[in-house]
């Protein structure tokens, strides 16, 4: 039996809380990401494993769902059998090879370039240390001041469009232009946290140093003080880039001083998610290769609809090996190297009863990035704008009203989402598609406030949760089609003219 997996750090508790002194203003309430509401005390990170994480499943887990699990992967080896056999009476050959040379093609140029892209986001360390520690520096750089937030989405969108510019350049396949601008925009979310938090905390560290210039402010120098500092680290001597490369390792999208922690590393597990990464990814291999990509191949003569009906399975199937490569291999995997304590990378996504329900709970990682850095800051900035509605106007005071914060929050999060998700697959697709996926996706606004508003639907959570599958089961194949119709259509044109001449 393996050793223990969660051991909390030394000092921690079990937990490590959010921490916000008396004097926080309203928008350093994104300190606590990850709750539902500002009072809740439910913790940021603590120590707690994965809920399908299959060693902790066979020696720590429930004897009711660990069978299952086992079940599942016999079932995809067995269907990897059978389409490699298909594959091999059809056309000769085990594998389709055409993929392949697709993903290896110019690969040193790409792990190259992935190597540069994430050791570029380190100028975020000596960035906070000149501009918001100390004392020299001129009052229009205080980071509490709009001034530093300027200095900061400036330095940020110079490093996206140099990263998005130098993708343009290198000439490299779809697949591998998808796997670096989702790479790129994970990245962003880490580096926009790490800046972020850093110049809230640099904030509170010159509100410190100007209380201690004044006489009675001991109460509030002690709640900056906790808001300071960590179990066994303060700001500004986490400023690091030993800190920093740990941030940067672990699986995780926000920024804290400190996380809980393991005790040590276990390197058979390690080797355990490797295998399980490289096994995930072949099988994902076949069933793209050789299901996906021939249909989307025969689109232009098939049609969009017909082509989307043929690809509700192999998409569904992509979707699911998608999740267990990247939440449950490589997260785990480097939250072990990383002794990383907190693996809830997902919730029980599976009893989804709508989007909003679904994002929450599919990839809490952007979930918590999004809940820090964009629902908490418009929810607390709506209700702010609410409290001064006697010297605002009549129809701007209706407004307030009629519009909760929670409701503008949730639409700020999924417009925020929406244009960061069509951003991605435009830079990697290399074309607009009129903003299909962001319509779509913006859709879902009016249906969860539908489905809030109206008692007898809200109750029904069986059908709910039917409905939300056969929508994503159609529809994503949709999306597919509709976005590579263009794509593979220039293809079949070309080797048309080519066939003609």
């Amino acid at each position: 039996m393996p050793a223990q997996l969660l051991v909390p750090a030394p000092g921690d508790g079990q937990r490590l809380r959010s921490r916000r002194g008396d004097g926080a203003r309203a928008s350093d309430d994104t300190q606590r990401a990850g709750r539902p509401d500002k009072h809740t005390e439910e913790p940021l990170f603590e120590a707690r494993a994965s809920i399908l994480d299959y060693t902790q499943l066979m020696y720590q887990g429930s004897d009711r769902i660990r069978g299952l699990v086992t079940c599942f992967w016999a079932v995809v080896g067995a269907y990897l059998v059978s389409l490699l056999v298909s594959h091999y009476e059809r056309s000769g050959e085990i594998l389709a090879r055409e993929l392949a040379g697709q993903i290896f093609s110019r690969g040193r140029d790409l792990i190259l370039s992935d190597l540069a892209l994430v050791a570029s986001t380190a100028f975020a360390v000596p960035l906070v240390r000149v501009l918001w520690i100390g004392g020299w520096q001129p009052r229009a750089l205080d980071p509490r001041r709009g001034a530093a937030v300027a200095v900061q989405a400036a330095a940020e969108l110079g490093w996206l469009a140099f990263w998005y510019g130098w993708q343009g350049t290198r000439g490299w396949a779809w697949s591998q232009r998808c796997f670096f601008a989702l790479h790129t925009a994970v990245n962003w979310m880490k580096l926009h946290s790490y800046l972020c938090n850093n110049r809230r905390l640099a904030g509170r560290l010159r509100a410190r140093e100007e209380l201690a210039r004044q006489p009675g402010a001991a109460d509030q120098i002690r709640a900056l003080d906790a808001a300071l500092r960590g179990p066994t680290v303060r700001f500004p001597a986490s400023q690091t880039l030993a800190n920093y490369a740990l941030y940067q390792l672990s699986p995780t999208l926000v920024y804290e001083l400190e996380y809980p922690r393991t005790s040590h590393i276990r390197w058979g597990y390690v080797a355990e998610k490797m295998a399980g990464t490289a096994g995930i990814f072949c099988v994902f291999y076949v069933v793209v290769a050789h299901l996906m990509i021939p249909r989307l191949e025969q689109m232009p003569e098939a049609g969009v609809v017909r082509t989307a009906v043929h690809l509700m399975g192999p998409m569904a199937t992509c979707w699911l090996l998608f999740f267990f490569i990247t939440f449950d291999s490589i997260a785990n995997g480097f939250a072990e190297l990383t002794m990383f304590a907190d693996r809830r990378f997902y919730d029980d996504w599976w009893n989804a009863r709508g989007l909003d329900e679904f994002s929450r709970k599919w990839n809490r990682p952007v979930h918590m990035f999004l809940s820090r850095h964009v629902y908490v800051p418009v929810r607390e900035s709506w209700r702010a704008y609410g409290a001064a509605t006697p010297a605002l106007g009549g129809r701007f005071r209706r407004l307030l009203k009629a519009a909760p914060a929670s409701v503008v929050a949730m639409a700020a999060t999924f417009f925020f989402s929406s244009v960061l998700h069509e951003l991605t697959l435009v830079v990697a697709c290399r074309r607009w598609n009129h903003g299909v996926f962001f319509f779509s996706q913006m859709l879902q606004i009016p249906m969860i406030v539908f489905v809030d508003r109206v008692p007898w639907f809200r109750d029904q959570h069986a059908l709910r949760n039917w409905s939300f599958w056969l929508a994503m089961v159609t529809y994503q194949p949709l999306l597919l089609c509709l976005y590579t119709y263009n794509a593979f259509a220039q293809r079949a044109q070309a080797a048309a003219a080519m066939a003609a001449g």
